[in-house]
């Protein structure tokens, strides 16, 4: 079942940020990872949330996700990340074509 990465960002440092973006997406390349989200435009309408930019990545399955996630391609990036910008990850599954 299709699963979706939501990542909430507040960069922080824009250079590093962006050496991490050069870091994580070749990463991705393996895991046909689908973008459908990426700085787009956004208005948050109700709740806690108040991120400065949004990221949506959709992966075939929960598993291959997580399988990107923890991969030894994309460990690198992720403490690049941390240090460049304040972020949340989540992943969440999809709903079933057959609901």
């Amino acid at each position: 079942m299709t699963a979706y990465m939501i990542t909430y960002l507040d960069v922080t440092d824009q250079e590093a940020f962006d050496a991490y973006r050069k870091a994580a997406i070749p990463s991705l390349e393996p895991y046909r990872v689908s973008s459908l989200v990426v700085d787009g435009r956004f208005e948050v309408l109700e709740g806690m949330v108040r991120p400065k930019s949004i990221v949506i990545l959709e992966f075939e399955s929960m598993e291959h996700a997580k399988q990107w996630y923890e991969s030894s391609e994309y460990a690198p990036a992720i403490p690049m990340r941390q240090q460049a910008a304040e972020s949340s990850v989540i992943l969440v599954e999809g709903v079933s074509d057959t609901a």
